[in-house]
């Protein structure tokens, strides 16, 4: 591997003048994934160029079908929660597994389809709320609300109420990532529909929900009060919420995290044939949707023949790499455990072939420092997430989970 070194200090503002197991991520890999090395916008050459040993990784768990998230649900801080792209939803104490949900007979698995992704609703140690994103039988996106078991540890079968549906013309580029903002709302990260180089320019169409990064108040109106659980065309199901567009110009957009001490989301957006990306944006609900790029640009490469949205702010990577790095972005955390101090408030992030980690360093301009690659390794990376005490676990799509603990020495 070539070593990694940053591109250019990256500041996150406009640009002048202009998932999974071979299975889950062949299209994504295939369709797109660059030839530089990593890079950002300040000049942090030296650093980046050795390894370091913030870490290492122990596998905790084997034997589950290409899981596609690992995290913990609040109230909950004993036990991990896994999808498997298969469809079931199990989570994981120890040597104990429970099989919390099983939807495999209700979606579509395989490529890039299945059940992407997972978000507990930030009360939901007190109201058992959760939020289940997959691909349906036909194809299409599905986003739904659950809710928790009488024993704590199931989740109902039958959903409260779905919250949106997207049709889907290709099985790739279906998003994945589910999760709850500082500001409360519940976001979602849509590709732009599959294809190569975006053949039906869903990410510049404003008028499209493909391509986006949505955002939606799943509080307002919230079910009533032991209300029993209807599916959206039941009579008297609450109404599906207004999903709004955050962010445009993502051609998958797998994996986002916030930064709730900035107001920030990270993306991580896979790329086509050379450039993969990380962004970091400031979440300005006020302002426009702010757009970054594709695919009218891929990373910081302009792409003849594709026109670009003028709406919305511009938004640069702050950190990219090329195909000789690796083929798939994997989007990280912004670290802020206790067990780790030598990640304390850096990014981590990887990629899915090489099983590569990378950590780097936000500058206060809004652009990233000092990447440095990580010694420590996952293969067939699919998701970065924290267990109950915020320390830093990984889903590889062989199988496995790790978990992230001092390096040795």
């Amino acid at each position: 591997m070539r070593r990694i070194v940053p591109v250019k200090a990256l500041t996150g503002k406009a640009l002048a003048g202009t998932v999974l197991a071979a299975t889950v991520l062949a299209a994504t890999v295939s369709a797109g994934c660059g030839t530089e090395g990593m890079t950002n916008t300040a000049h942090a050459a030296a650093s980046a160029a050795t390894s370091a040993d913030h870490f290492a990784v122990e596998r905790i768990a084997t034997g589950l079908d290409r899981p596609t998230f690992v995290g913990a649900a609040p109230g909950d801080p004993e036990a991990l929660w896994v999808l498997e792209q298969s469809g079931r939803v199990v989570r994981v104490e120890g040597a104990e597994r429970h099989v919390a949900l099983d939807l495999s007979d209700s979606l579509s698995s395989g490529n890039e389809r299945g059940l992407l992704g997972i978000a507990f609703h930030p009360r939901y140690a007190d109201n058992g709320r959760l939020f289940l994103h997959w691909t349906g039988l036909g194809g299409e996106t599905r986003v739904a609300e659950f809710a928790r078991g009488a024993d704590g540890r199931s989740i109902e079968p039958t959903l409260v109420r779905e919250l949106l549906t997207v049709a889907q013309p290709e099985e790739n580029h279906n998003g994945g990532q589910l999760a709850f903002g500082p500001d409360g709302r519940l976001y979602l990260g849509l590709g732009d529909g599959g294809g190569a180089f975006d053949p039906r320019r869903t990410a510049q169409d404003r008028n499209q929900l493909l391509g986006k990064v949505l955002a939606a108040d799943v509080d307002t109106p919230a079910p009533p009060p032991g209300a029993p659980a209807r599916s959206t065309g039941s009579t008297g199901a609450p109404p599906p919420p207004t999903w709004a567009v955050v962010l445009s110009g993502l051609r998958n957009p797998w994996r986002f995290s916030f930064d709730p001490a900035l107001g920030e989301i990270w993306v991580a957006d896979v790329g086509q044939d050379q450039v993969e990306e990380v962004n970091r944006v400031l979440l300005e609900p006020d302002e426009p949707p702010k757009n970054l790029g594709w695919s009218a640009f891929e990373g910081t490469h302009r792409l003849d023949g594709h026109d670009l949205d003028p709406t919305g702010e511009l938004i640069e990577p702050v950190a990219t790499y090329g195909h000789d790095e690796g083929c798939s972005v994997i989007g990280g955390i912004v670290y802020s455990g206790a067990q780790l101090p030598g990640l304390v408030r850096r990014y981590v992030f990887g990629d899915f072939c090489s099983g590569t980690l990378w950590s780097l360093r936000a500058t206060p301009d809004g652009g990233a420092t000092d990447i440095r690659e990580e010694r420590a390794k996952v293969p067939q990376l699919t998701h970065i997430g924290l267990d109950g005490d915020g320390e830093l676990v990984f889903a590889s799509a062989a199988g496995s989970l790790f978990r992230a603990v001092p390096a040795p020495g």
